[in-house]
């Protein structure tokens, strides 16, 4: 697994282990070390050498990328981490091993069907989505010359252990020690949030039953307003947030998935929802600052 000891990396790694997997996890982030069936590797997929990182591995599922809609990575930096070394991984693999390829629902851009299916056009609006898209058209490619490549695009996923530049541990962090809540969304914006561990049962089921050269979307139990995520975390923090808007970055107002695909060929049903998914992020977040959830 690249990418493996990111967020939904690290569930991912615990889940597959738990099915009885073997697990090498290759990432820049981790040191070189093994325990609990994952084999940890330092290594970038972008530039060093491929052949002895997949020694052995009879699958990769393919979590490594330059993260982030919002982030100000350059052009230049995101198409070597997200195309470049998927197009790298790929040529690699050949023909005999599957690839799982995570990908994102931003490649829709301001979807033309909502909910959206994966046959809608897809019309990025921001550098990180070009590049994924261009991940995703590099690997089908090969797929059609042989290669064993399932896509799947996930959609806001959120819970424990999310990367601290994200929405919810951003306004968690903001609203349980009174500070202002960055706000970027627009006042209608929606979005399908997935809870970490309905993601990793989604990439878990494309690895064992998808269907090669296929797209997954991975979604979550329903598209949410933003607005009112945000006072879901108030009301399990117990605190009102103060917004601090800043300006409005090139993502869609809405996204919304249509999940048919992924529940009829992977049997892939999303079971926590947002209250219940951000009670764990909360709880956890505040267990990480040894603040009891009673107390907050």
């Amino acid at each position: 697994m690249t990418g493996g000891a990111g967020f939904i990396g690290g569930h991912l790694c615990r889940a597959l282990v738990a099915r009885g997997y073997e697990v090498r996890c290759v990432d820049r982030a981790v040191g070189e070390d093994s325990a609990g069936g994952v084999e940890m590797l330092r290594a970038d997929v972008s530039v060093d050498s491929l052949d002895p990182l997949l020694e052995g591995c009879d699958a990769v599922i393919h979590l490594a990328a330059l993260p982030g809609v919002r982030a100000m990575h350059s052009l230049s930096d995101l198409w070597h981490h997200n195309a470049h070394a998927t197009a790298r991984l790929v040529e690699a693999l050949g023909t005999g091993r599957r690839l799982v390829l995570a990908s994102t629902s931003s490649v829709y851009g301001n979807a033309s069907r909502l909910p959206t299916p994966e046959s809608s056009p897809t019309s990025p609006l921001n550098p990180y989505a070009v590049t994924k898209l261009a991940g995703e058209g590099i690997a089908l490619a090969c797929a059609r010359r042989g290669a064993d490549i399932v896509v799947c695009r996930l959609f806001t996923v959120f819970g424990p252990g999310q990367r601290s530049d994200m929405a919810f541990s951003r306004w968690i962090d903001a609203v349980d020690r009174g500070q202002p809540v960055p706000w970027c969304a627009p006042p209608d914006a929606r979005r399908e949030f997935t809870y970490v561990d309905d993601a990793v049962r989604g990439l878990v089921a494309a690895l064992e039953r998808g269907r090669g050269s296929e797209i997954y979307n991975l979604a979550g139990t329903g598209s949410t307003p933003v607005r009112d995520a945000l006072a879901a975390v108030e009301d399990i923090l117990g605190c009102r947030a103060r917004l601090s808007k800043r300006r409005t970055f090139s993502e869609a107002a809405i996204t919304a998935a249509c999940g048919r695909k992924a529940h009829e060929e992977l049997a892939h049903v999303p079971r926590v929802g947002l209250r219940e998914g951000l009670e764990r992020q909360v709880e956890a977040a505040l267990d990480s600052l040894a603040v009891p959830l009673a107390a907050a």
